[in-house]
């Protein structure tokens, strides 16, 4: 069912000529997404999906990041910042064909390393990022508990 509302979405966007393709502004800073084939993940915005965001195909194979705007536009610019690289990751790691326990982890990591180098997380705003998730549960999908994933974002962070 949700599979079918995915698609039913991605395709009345793209009949409406809403979609956002390539470069998308998020927490008020230009950004874009391809996936690991090179291929620019489509933005669908979606206030109905009941968390910040996801990584998915759509028909044909294209990737798509659907976020909830609703979500997003409650949290401050880095943690949007945050959550567009984080489901970004998914599709630069190719996650959606390969699920591991490591995915979560792995996104984390690639989205605060990719945030530094683009200027997304200097220090002070790194800062905020971890001390806003550092009181997270964790979850069965494989986000790590808040202690946890502090440790795992500030090594990556550090790594060259």
């Amino acid at each position: 069912m949700r599979f079918y509302a995915i698609v039913a979405t991605f395709i009345s966007l793209l009949l409406t000529g809403t979609l956002v393709n390539a470069q998308h502004m998020v927490g008020g800073m230009p950004v874009y997404c391809n996936d690991f084939r090179g291929i620019p993940v489509v933005l669908v915005p979606n206030a109905g999906l009941n968390d910040v965001g996801m990584a998915t195909l759509g028909p044909g194979g294209q990737p798509v990041m659907i976020l909830n705007p609703m979500v997003m536009n409650s949290l401050p610019p880095v943690m949007q910042l945050f959550w567009y690289g984080h489901e970004c990751a998914h599709h630069v790691l190719g996650h959606i064909a390969r699920r591991s326990p490591t995915n979560e982890a792995e996104a984390d990591c690639w989205s605060v390393r990719t945030g530094r180098q683009q200027g997304w997380f200097p220090p002070q705003a790194f800062q905020l990022l971890i001390t806003t998730l550092g009181n997270s549960p964790g979850s069965p999908w494989g986000h790590l508990p808040g202690p946890a994933r502090i440790r795992n974002m500030m090594n990556c962070y550090q790594m060259p």
